[in-house]
């Protein structure tokens, strides 16, 4: 039987749509995971980083299951320096990393809310994995969520570090350096 799901890279047209569907997925995926005053707090910490999209290393997953196409998730990997956030989040460096020293970055996983729990996000993850591994990166590291640690840990992602961030809120909000050998 098909895959219920297709995957592409991301184009600027895109970026409308992904950032709805990020507030959804930050919105609604981190309760239980953190107090609604930290899921504000994360907004200032998460988010698209176009600069994916522009060096096509983001993935959209959409539903192929309807005659109208939705958007169920999205994730990339990126060859520079910085390890989770947004355009409008502090300590961005765009700096390229050097597959023979460095580990590759997974960035921006969101999954929608009706599509949470269907192997969204794992796919994103081998697509992210294999297109490393084609540049010659034997590891990959990721800024984690709280909300997102279950499946990292069951796709084989351990944690490094702990990685509290400040927020313009006076609010920390908890994220995971997570790091798997890919090859």
């Amino acid at each position: 039987m098909p895959s219920p799901f297709v995957h592409r890279i991301a184009q600027p047209a895109d970026i409308p749509a992904l950032k709805i569907l990020m507030d959804a997925a930050i919105g609604e995926l981190q309760r239980g995971f953190l107090t609604p005053e930290e899921i504000e707090a994360s907004r200032f910490v998460m988010g698209l980083d176009t600069q994916l999209v522009e060096d096509g290393t983001y993935f959209i997953v959409e539903s192929a299951q309807s005659s109208e196409t939705r958007i169920a998730g999205c994730g990339g990997w990126s060859r520079r320096a910085t390890l989770f956030g947004g355009d409008h989040s502090a300590g961005r460096s765009d700096a390229f990393l050097d597959p023979a020293r460095d580990a590759a970055r997974v960035r921006a996983m969101y999954t929608h809310p009706g599509f949470a729990r269907r192997g969204i996000g794992r796919m994103i993850l081998e697509l992210c994995e294999r297109a490393a591994a084609a540049e010659g990166f034997s590891r990959l590291e990721m800024g984690a969520t709280l909300a997102g640690e279950p499946l990292y840990r069951a796709s084989g992602y351990e944690v490094i570090e702990r990685l509290d961030t400040d927020t313009p809120l006076a609010i920390r909000v908890p994220i995971l350096r997570m790091g798997k050998c890919i090859s």
